[in-house]
């Protein structure tokens, strides 16, 4: 049987090498970098944050239209013009609203107000969204504070 000096001995070897390559094997984990979301999951957003929520829940349909002009911010963000595709003919306006998608945080700014949309199955899903592009929390602070128009 072996001493406790002799089975020291015989194991710190053994414990030395698999630290070594751990620490080797950690450094070659893949890194990821952050992506952009795509349109169709920034048209996601859209659908389910709390202004069409709302319209969906009066028996109205929601719709929504992208927008381009060189007035728009569209390298960070998608801009969407939002509306209620189903009203009845009445007077008035169809426009739920103007709303802005950040690619790169998949936040989503609410041009009529200058603020950001919150709800709990939006930020359910922005979250969903943000592990499966690899944006963290570097990324948010860095593109958060750019704003759809220029």
């Amino acid at each position: 049987m072996y001493s406790k000096r002799k089975l020291i001995l015989v194991l710190a070897p053994v414990l030395l090498l698999a630290l070594a390559i751990h620490s080797d094997s950690s450094s070659r984990l893949p890194t990821f970098k952050p992506e952009s979301i795509a349109l169709h999951e920034a048209e996601i957003l859209i659908y389910i944050m709390p202004a069409a929520q709302e319209v969906r829940k009066q028996g109205w349909h929601v719709g929504w239209e992208l927008q381009t002009s060189p007035d728009l911010n569209l390298e960070d963000y998608f801009v969407f013009w939002v509306v209620n595709s189903k009203r009845p003919n009445v007077n008035g306006s169809v426009t739920i609203g103007y709303y802005s998608i950040n690619k790169h945080t998949a936040d989503i700014w609410d041009d009529n107000f200058g603020s950001f949309v919150k709800g709990a199955e939006l930020e359910g899903v922005q979250a969903i969204l943000r592990r499966a592009h690899h944006i963290d929390d570097a990324t948010i602070e860095q593109y958060r504070s750019r704003r759809p128009n220029r």
